[in-house]
């Protein structure tokens, strides 16, 4: 009976990483969607991946930091690579490299939790 609830627990405990994962990856598209649109370059492919996953702590908590990278386009010619940062899931720091001749669009002004990593 014991071993029952441990295997459901387990299940369980399987499907909420995953599902937190899926909404996870669907705020970095729609941060890094944001992000360009801002900067005036264009996010590639729907090419944003997890490419770090470490356990840090905010505001005294234990929270997960994930590092997505993605590519974009200056020109629509080239392809660079941008990365952002999601603890739980509010952007945390952002890199998107830009050209010289790149001009971003005037942006709203930022919440005070927000950085940028150059």
């Amino acid at each position: 009976m014991l071993g029952t609830w441990i295997l459901l627990l387990a299940l369980a405990l399987a499907i909420w990483a995953w599902m937190d994962a899926l909404r996870a990856r669907e705020a970095a598209i729609q941060h890094g969607r944001a992000l360009c649109g801002d900067a005036g370059v264009q996010l590639l492919d729907q090419s944003v991946s997890l490419k770090r996953l470490r356990l840090s702590r905010r505001d005294g908590l234990p929270t997960l930091v994930r590092r997505y990278q993605f590519e974009i386009s200056l020109d629509g010619s080239d392809r660079h690579r941008g990365h952002l940062d999601l603890a739980g899931h509010r952007l945390e720091s952002w890199s998107l490299p830009l050209s010289a001749t790149a001009s971003p669009a005037p942006a709203a002004p930022r919440p005070p939790y927000l950085r940028v990593v150059e």
